[in-house]
């Protein structure tokens, strides 16, 4: 059986958004470390991995993306076998908490979710290819219009959306990267190389500036990932930064910022220093002095909201000792016993906390003190996974982050070298400082009304020429880090080509899967996938949509463009949340949206408008049918491309 273009695409689309998902859900529990395969793993003498990745989807774009990437492939193989596998590990076995437990999406949900919808277009993209141009003609990108269309005729958002396309054309199948490269080397103006690129420049700024809103002013977590990265901002220490990099000598001043970064200041470091003793450094060094700190704070709110639990509870409103009490021990238990819980909890439609307390502890409960013990259960999750995160990150022995940090120094010592010796990196740090504290601003609400995606189309626009200058003068003054940039550039980008009809192997693929079906199984996924072809046909009318908005008008309200984001919002939409009573039916991300967790500063999110509305089509039963069979398509790809 031969889908058609469109089913084919759209199937595909279903498959990428489960598989891409799942592999980073399966990271909260070490097995995904450990069968992640290459580079966790050693490579056999045939240039291929011991076995088959348990996160085919993560791997490819790790391996065909990151890896090759200047500086990153100069890596030793520990940084990944034994540092982050390491790291990984420790965050899986620390079981952090999930939305379930908390009654609120979460940061980590949020930014989950929100980097899947982003890796599965990236993706769709390797693994689907981008269609040539059906005429074969070169594409124009130096002309003044885009070379489809009359071009007087359409509104701007059809204008942007045909030169991003027609860009696109010629960076997979054309000379633009090479030609991209040599104007930067020449000047900072590059919207001045054309019209066209001029346009996709502005599309991907406005795109940029949706995705910046949907994290900070969508999201309900946005103002405390906010608060979080203002504190992190705070105590970055440009001023030392700036200072060391004044110095002339390239081997001085990247010895300074080792000093600077990594040295560790502890009893055990000061003695071993005067040679009194040998024992191992337990100190922080500043980054992880950061992150511990950052966190610290954190949990301080998290504890705060606890206290007040218990002491609402000497007041005589809030719930009994043996409640609370429960709640800790049951925090303290193993991850089967947590697993166990909330599958009960779901399955039988009582909330986590009735499930820990049971039944007699439950019923001597008002509907305001089993509320209460959600807010403390939430607290204490909160508390405990900022605990074991500081502790995976900044006081685990061995110290696996700074020796981390250490390769990457290492790796990159050599073009830092050379970029240092040609450059006033001093000046570009200076204007990234400048940006951070920009942006922060912009993302605060003002009169009470939060910030719009035009805002953060304005904040982008004005401060791109700072990104232009760094880019022309790295191209400019060193040839040799702008020949590597190159290099990686124009191998990454062919990955996006779309293979010949006779040998394109997704497509007959996806075709068998289709075909093996029984006859009724069949038939029901083709209603379904013309169903979500359907779906994304209008999610791309709606993007240009309010594409066309936000170009035509720049104090407009509309939700930010981009098919992506509804899948975001999609995946957010179906998380599973505990019911709000002791008996109640479950929960989903959208019924608590616009909710924090207990303890965290900041507000809630905005009730803005909608990024599409209505929902897709039910995809269970295609995902549960073909899950598997694509699972096996994509290890026969990775082997056969």
């Amino acid at each position: 059986m031969t889908l058609t273009a469109e089913q084919r695409r759209a199937l595909l689309d279903v498959l990428t958004h489960h598989q891409t998902y799942s592999e980073i859900q399966a990271f909260q529990r070490p097995e995904a470390v450990i069968n992640y395969g290459e580079p966790f793993e050693a490579i056999d003498d045939d240039g291929d991995g011991g076995r088959d990745s348990g996160s085919p989807i993560l791997q490819m774009l790790l391996t065909r993306f990151i890896l090759p990437l200047p500086g990153i492939r100069q890596l030793p193989d520990s940084f990944w076998r034994v540092q982050v596998q390491g790291l990984l590990a420790r965050l899986a076995e620390a079981e952090l908490s999930e939305s379930y437990d908390r009654g609120a999406l979460g940061s980590r949900k949020t930014l989950a979710t929100g980097s899947s919808a982003l890796l599965e277009m990236v993706a769709r993209g390797c693994l689907g290819g981008l269609a040539r141009d059906e005429e074969g003609t070169r594409t124009k990108t130096k002309t003044k219009t885009t070379t489809t269309g009359d071009g007087d005729d359409d509104d701007d958002g059809e204008r942007l959306t045909r030169a991003w396309d027609e860009v696109l054309q010629g960076l997979v199948y054309g000379d633009l990267v090479d030609e991209l490269f040599d104007h930067i080397s020449q000047t900072d103006d590059i919207e001045g190389y054309s019209p066209v690129v001029a346009s996709a420049i502005d599309y991907i700024i406005i795109h940029l500036a949706g995705f910046a809103h949907s994290v900070f002013i969508r999201s309900a977590e946005g103002q405390y990932l906010l608060k979080l990265v203002s504190q992190v901002h705070g105590m970055v220490p440009y001023k030392l930064l700036k200072q060391t990099m004044r110095i002339g000598n390239a081997a001085t001043m990247m010895s300074g910022l080792s000093r600077l970064l990594l040295a560790k200041l502890s009893v055990a470091s000061v003695t071993n220093w005067f040679g009194l003793t040998q024992k191992p450094d337990d100190g922080m060094n500043l980054v992880q002095r950061i992150v511990s700190l950052v966190l610290a704070w954190d949990a301080a709110d998290f504890r705060k909201s606890a206290e007040r639990v218990e002491k609402a509870k000497a007041d005589g409103d809030g719930p009994p000792d043996e409640a609370l009490s429960a709640l800790r021990r049951h925090l303290s238990a193993t991850r089967r016993v947590h697993d166990e819980v909330r599958e009960r909890s779901r399955e039988e439609g009582r909330s986590i906390v009735a499930e820990i307390l049971g039944p007699d502890i439950t019923a001597g409960l008002s509907e305001a003190q089993h509320a209460q013990c959600l807010d403390f259960y939430s607290a204490l999750w909160s508390i405990r996974d900022r605990d074991a995160m500081a502790a995976a990150l900044c006081r685990t022995p061995p110290d696996l982050f700074t020796q981390a940090i250490k390769d990457v120094m290492g790796a990159y010592e050599g073009l830092i070298r050379s970029v240092h010796s040609r450059v006033d990196l001093r000046e570009h740090l200076d204007a990234t400082q400048g940006f951070i504290d920009d942006f922060i601003r912009a993302s605060r609400p003002s009169g009470g009304e939060p910030p719009s995606v035009a805002d953060y189309v304005r904040l982008l626009r004005r401060n791109r020429r700072l990104l232009y200058r760094w880019l022309h003068v790295l191209g400019r003054n060193c040839p040799d880090v702008r020949e590597a940039l190159r290099t990686w550039s124009k191998e990454s980008i062919v990955r996006f080509r779309k293979p010949p009809v006779d040998d394109d192997d997704l497509d007959a693929g996806l075709d068998a899967l289709i075909e093996n079906l029984p006859d009724e199984s069949r038939r029901k996924i083709l209603l379904a996938i013309d169903e979500q072809a359907s779906y994304l046909a209008s999610l791309s009318r709606e993007s240009r949509t309010r594409l066309s908005a936000l170009v035509n008008n720049e104090n407009s309200t509309v939700a930010a463009p981009g098919a992506y984001l509804a899948r975001w919002q999609a995946l957010l939409d179906a998380t599973a949340v505990t019911p709000s009573t002791p008996s109640g039916k479950l929960r989903r991300g959208r019924d608590v949206k616009h909710m924090t967790a207990m303890g965290k500063t900041g507000l809630g999110g905005w009730k803005v408008e909608r990024v599409v509305e209505g929902e897709g089509p039910d995809l269970d039963f295609v995902v549960e049918r073909l899950r598997g069979g694509f699972g096996d398509l994509l290890f026969r790809l990775r082997r056969v491309r």
